[in-house]
């Protein structure tokens, strides 16, 4: 936790000193999200139909991955929790 405080902290003191057109001027893009991720899902749906089996073992990968990363953030939370009392 300190590590993304300090991390956060650095970020706003360097930004404080970036100048402002550091980036060159902005502009503008056409882009509409909800048409561009219906045609991603499309895509990826019509990949899939040729290509069953890795799409169903990516699904089992994504469902393991979210077991083991909130198994991990439950881990973490409890030793988080552990030192506060240790230290308190």
């Amino acid at each position: 936790m300190m590590f993304f405080l300090r991390a956060a902290f650095w970020l706003a003191i360097v930004s404080v000193f970036v100048p402002r057109d550091f980036a060159g001027e902005g502009f503008d893009l056409q882009f509409n999200t909800a048409s561009t991720q219906i045609d991603a899902g499309e895509a990826v749906s019509d990949w899939c139909l040729d290509r069953e089996a890795i799409c169903e073992a990516g699904a089992e990968a994504m469902q393991l991955g979210g077991f083991l990363a909130g198994f991990a953030a439950n881990r973490i939370e409890a030793a988080i929790d552990e030192r506060e009392m240790a230290n308190s």
